[in-house]
């Protein structure tokens, strides 16, 4: 019985394998989850799609993609997904690679007995500084030995990455600790383009050190104009929250999502966040799910700042205090009316006339180059 489970295990890691070797394969999302650690199983998911390159006088078209392929195995031994995950981190067609662990009712025999999850970030942080195909890789850790390390080894994964598009970290028990490093982070990465970090009273982040790489100086330079979204969520002990990152509004121009789920408790925090958009022109959603500051006057500071502000597109309030008062239904009306606005202030423009036109010969060794005036 034992032999023919091995025999299974070593199935699974050569049909695994041989997918994410594939040179004509593209795997769009690779999983990693762990179910209870009592029944010591592991599950991997995988969704890929598999191309066709016609070739023609010589040269590969852009490949015909068939449809999505969705496959799911079961390990139980924990060498075998050390090898598995080396093959991702070395493959160069795996786009997106997610840990995750269930049950959360079994926080401490996770965290005591199956180590398994910290051992797997700490190997795919480590694979992510030379690996620049994977753009998105997303981990829930459950309880981790040591929360300040997991954090450490975020910020500095992210300083020599230079191929992830968005980095999702989510921490659940662990203890409660202040970190900062994910501003300096910020100032040596320019190619993430959004941020998410979620805690259960897990860490408290040095949110002045976080936005600083966000904000225009003097001389309208900002050390991070890449990062286009950040997410701040979660029940964490992150104080004065609101009125930090209205700070950064009011001299950034680049973030145009910014979500604060379950973050923002104080209705003056909320209302200091508002009031800076006034003098925002990036920013496109802001999300404020859950959040119990979201109250009372921040209703009014809100429609206040729509009659100057057209930039917003959306404003999630669901959860909020205002929403259950039914405030949203204002709020979002208000805001169809600043698009419909826009929209017609810009149909309003006079449109420059042409003077010149540019004309491509394709194979010309001066294609783009050439100019026919018109008058």
């Amino acid at each position: 019985m034992l032999i023919m489970a091995d025999v299974i295990v070593i199935d699974v890691v050569q049909e695994v394998s041989r997918i994410l070797t594939a040179s004509d394969v593209v795997v769009e999302e690779f999983n990693i989850t762990y179910e209870s650690p009592f029944r010591y199983k592991i599950i991997l998911e995988m969704r890929y799609h598999q191309c066709k390159a016609d070739s023609s006088e010589g040269r590969l078209d852009e490949p015909q993609v068939d449809g999505d392929v969705e496959r799911k195995w079961s390990l139980s031994r924990r060498d075998n997904l050390k090898e598995l995950v080396s093959i991702v981190l070395e493959s160069s067609n795996v786009k997106a690679i997610y840990v995750k662990a269930l049950d959360v009712k079994a926080i401490d025999a996770l965290s005591v007995h199956r180590p398994d999850t910290h051992d797997v970030f700490e190997q795919v942080l480590q694979g992510l500084y030379t690996n620049h195909t994977i753009v998105s890789a997303t981990f829930h850790l459950i309880s981790p030995p040591n929360t300040i390390d997991v954090l450490d080894k975020s910020v500095a994964m992210l300083c020599h990455n230079r191929g992830l598009k968005r980095f999702s970290l989510h921490l659940f028990g662990g203890g409660t600790t202040k970190h900062s490093g994910f501003g300096n982070a910020l100032k040596m990465n320019h190619t993430l383009q959004h941020l998410l970090l979620d805690s259960s009273n897990s860490m408290e982040l040095d949110l002045e050190e976080l936005v600083q790489p966000l904000i225009m100086d003097e001389n309208g330079h900002q050390a991070n104009s890449t990062l286009t979204a950040l997410s701040v969520v979660g029940r964490s002990r992150m104080s004065s929250a609101g009125a930090t990152f209205a700070r950064m509004l009011q001299k950034n121009s680049s973030i145009k999502y910014l979500d604060f789920t379950m973050s923002l408790t104080s209705e003056s925090d909320a209302q200091e966040l508002i009031r800076s958009l006034v003098e925002n022109h990036s920013l496109e959603t802001l999300v404020l799910n859950w959040c119990d500051g979201v109250k009372g006057s921040v209703f009014p500071t809100i429609m206040d700042v729509l009659l100057v502000n057209f930039t917003l597109k959306y404003i999630g309030l669901h959860g909020t205090p205002l929403h259950a008062k039914g405030k949203h239904l204002a709020i979002k009306e208000q805001l169809r009316r600043n698009a419909m606005s826009k929209e017609l202030h810009l149909k309003e423009l006079e449109m420059a006339k042409p003077t010149s036109a540019r004309v491509i010969f394709c194979g010309s060794p001066y294609a783009g180059t050439s100019k026919i005036s018109l008058g």
